[in-house]
């Protein structure tokens, strides 16, 4: 009986402890979206207060990797030359998941803003209830236009 007992315990321990690992990410999946949607909010009030650096400097280094800051901050500047102000925002999409123990969201917004439109995509990557931008990306006509 013992040996029964050790076979079943050798089997279902790395199991066990696979789940265990995994529970942190739970939690980021299950409040994933308050925290994009809060984070998104947040770049929109750090964007039309010209905060462009701060939103950089607070980025996931998946972006920092990608993009450097000047780069980053030449985007947001033509946005905000071209668009104006974020005025207000409709979501189009979402979607969360989580691969090797990261949790990502993207949100999909269609936004207004004071001399035109786009479609904006947010990235972050969520961890321990909070979240860093991991890209953003506008389709706009009115930026190619104007």
């Amino acid at each position: 009986m013992a040996g029964v007992v050790s076979a079943m315990t050798s089997r279902f321990l790395p199991l066990c402890l696979s789940l265990f690992l995994l529970l942190p990410s739970c939690g980021d999946m299950t409040k994933g979206r308050a925290i994009a949607d809060a984070a998104v909010t947040d770049f929109h009030r750090q964007f039309n207060e010209g905060k462009f650096s701060d939103l950089y400097q607070a980025a996931d280094p998946g972006l920092k990797g990608a993009s450097p800051e000047a780069d980053f901050l030449k985007l947001l500047e033509a946005v905000d030359r071209k668009l104006g102000k974020h005025v207000k925002s409709t979501e189009t999409g979402w979607q969360m998941k989580t691969f090797n123990t990261t949790t990502t969201a993207v949100v999909t917004e269609k936004s207004e803003f004071e001399h035109g439109t786009g479609v904006e995509t947010f990235t972050y990557v969520i961890s321990g209830g909070s979240c860093a931008l991991q890209g953003y990306f506008i389709n706009s006509a009115d930026m190619l236009t104007k």
